[in-house]
């Protein structure tokens, strides 16, 4: 068992001398062998970052002017509260949207089918068609009843197809 393990950290050290680089051996374990990089050359000079020639992801040379200024964790959190405020109000108006077209569809004698509805912030847009103006009218005093409705915008027509 002795001489596989001398033999395996043989193997490693010539490989990683092959390699050019200054690495720390270390024996976990078990018989692994860990091996970390120390960030120094055989030259004396730091090791270059991964992925710097140019044209590759994280190439450094002369692109910190793109780079973004550092946020502060206030600017984070603020902009984290925006996001989750967005991300509700638009499980809001989804929902609310989703409420007036089941409304539509569930109201008697309403051929609700020609209408089209759209909700931000909680403003229902109704577009589409109905076939009478009574019909208009049903559709109207039926999307105002949805609870969660601030108001509503009547682009309705009325067509008799």
């Amino acid at each position: 068992m002795k001489t596989a393990q001398t033999l395996r950290i043989a193997l490693m050290t010539a490989a990683l001398a092959a390699a050019g680089g200054a690495h720390a051996l270390e024996m976990g374990g078990g018989g692994f062998i860990k091996v970390a990089d120390t960030g120094v050359r055989s030259d004396n000079s730091a090791a270059p970052p991964a992925n710097n020639a140019p044209g590759m992801p994280g190439h450094t040379e002369g692109d910190k002017e793109k780079r973004p200024a550092a946020t502060t964790d206030a600017k984070l959190d603020a902009s984290v509260d925006k996001g989750v405020d967005n991300t509700k109000q638009a499980v809001t108006d989804s929902a609310l949207t989703t409420k007036v077209k089941t409304k539509l569809l569930a109201t008697k004698d309403l051929k609700s089918t020609g209408i089209h509805v759209k909700t931000k912030d909680r403003v229902v847009a109704l577009t589409g068609t109905v076939p009478t103006k009574d019909q208009h009218e049903m559709a109207l005093e039926t999307v105002r009843s949805v609870e969660g409705v601030s108001s509503v915008r009547d682009n309705l027509k009325v067509s008799s197809r």
